[in-house]
């Protein structure tokens, strides 16, 4: 028994040895999110020697680094734009200016990639790809995907939807908006088909729609999958699409989170045993190369080894967190500055769009709270009057982001302790 048990440890380190902490969920503290991130931008940039168009390797690799704002040289996007200039003057089945005659998301795909990049889609070597989404019938034929993406390309980069000869139904952004309200399932999200939601179009759903909120259906909508997800949610913070947890399900929900104003690292509603889906997306992570794996376990025919389509997608994912969700604040001082007021500074936040200062008389901050708003990122003091002499006080701070139009918070600073 004794040398069964041995072995069973030796097998246990010896897996752990190969790929990491596969399926653990240490919590992701703020220097581990950004250590990750910056290993795989590195990665994905050593690994894409040459980007070419494609889901691999290509639009969504380009799109990520784009997004992160990687110090890339002209020349490598300069390649990726080439190879979509030349697939298009190749044409699909010799159509030139045609990608695909069905799968209207190539276009959608490569639209996004190239708004990120600062490059023009409506004109890639003298052919227009938002064209292509002006047909609603086209643009619709894939099911699910096709509206949402095509909605996700069309405000990359605001663009207006051209008029086309020989369109009969013409697309509109409340079309596309529509179309995806009505695929909704009754448990509150959304599927490529079937009748129980998956988190991956879930989340891609809810960044799409993210920009329309104020239109009340939309909010309803978003509430609606807001709470499935929340439920959905695993016991590690991941995500399960059809019964397997990935690092795929894991980056679409943070995607959709950030998009409508959630945290998704410190919102109470996406904690699981303390984890976050932060926290599960880490699981998937393999420190040795700085890619991740799309499983954790072996299933459906994959290994629990680093993929790219994972490590993108999770890269990407990061990406919309870091640039949408301040840091955790810092504050410099917190002093009287006279015998009722207290002046507090704070770093200037890399990410935010300004700061909210919260005073209490409690170190719990449950007793005469009272909350401050302070616009403009390179604001970092507030000083606050009108308190009561010789009372002692404690302070945070924390900065946000106004994301489509909901201020998106970062986490609060330790807190300080001012006596007047």
């Amino acid at each position: 028994m004794k040398k069964a048990i041995s072995v069973i440890l030796i097998m246990v380190l010896a897996l752990t040895m190969c790929f990491g902490t596969a399926g653990t969920a240490a919590a992701a503290s703020q220097s581990d999110i950004n250590s990750i991130y910056e290993k795989t931008g590195d990665y994905i940039y050593k690994t894409v020697k040459t980007p070419v168009i494609g889901t691999i390797g290509g639009c969504w690799a380009m799109y990520g680094l784009a997004k992160a704002d990687y110090d890339m040289p002209g020349s490598y996007v300069a390649a990726y734009k080439k190879s979509v200039v030349d697939a298009l003057e190749k044409g699909y089945r010799g159509v030139k200016g045609q990608l695909h005659d069905r799968k209207y998301t190539d276009y959608s795909r490569v639209i996004v990639a190239f708004s990120q990049l600062g490059l023009d889609p409506t004109d890639v070597g003298g052919y227009n790809l938002v064209e292509k989404l002006a047909d609603y019938d086209k643009v619709i034929w894939q099911g699910i995907n096709g509206p949402i993406w095509a909605l996700r390309a069309l405000d990359s980069g605001d663009y207006d939807i051209p008029e086309v000869s020989g369109v009969a139904n013409k697309t509109t952004r409340q079309k596309l908006i529509n179309g995806i309200l009505d695929a909704q399932l009754a448990d509150g999200g959304w599927a490529l088909s079937g009748s129980k939601s998956d988190p991956d179009l879930t989340g891609m759903a809810l960044t799409a729609l993210a920009p329309y909120k104020s239109q009340k259906k939309v909010k309803a909508a978003i509430d609606e999958a807001v709470d499935w997800l929340s439920k959905a949610q695993l016991a590690d913070g991941s995500y399960a699409t059809y019964g397997d947890p990935t690092a795929e399900s894991c980056a679409q929900v943070i995607c959709g989170l950030t998009a409508v104003g959630i945290n998704p690292n410190t919102n109470s509603n996406f904690k699981k045993n303390g984890k976050s889906v932060l926290d599960g997306l880490m699981t998937f992570y393999d420190a040795k190369t700085g890619g991740f794996r799309h499983v954790n376990e072996a299933s459906g025919g994959y290994q629990p080894v680093v993929d790219q389509m994972a490590t993108e997608q999770a890269f990407y994912a990061l990406a919309h967190y870091k640039t949408s969700v301040p840091d955790k604040a810092v504050i410099s001082t917190a002093k009287k500055s006279a015998s009722t007021s207290m002046k507090v500074t704070w770093k200037k936040a890399a990410v935010g769009s300004g700061y909210q200062v919260t005073i209490a008389t409690d170190s719990s901050f449950t007793k005469n709270v009272k909350k401050y708003t302070v616009s403009g990122r390179s604001s970092t003091s507030k000083t606050i009057k009108e308190l009561k002499k010789g009372k002692t006080y404690y302070v945070k701070v924390r900065a946000y982001k106004t994301v489509n139009g909901t201020k998106l918070y970062g986490a609060y600073s330790t807190s300080k302790k001012v006596k007047l």
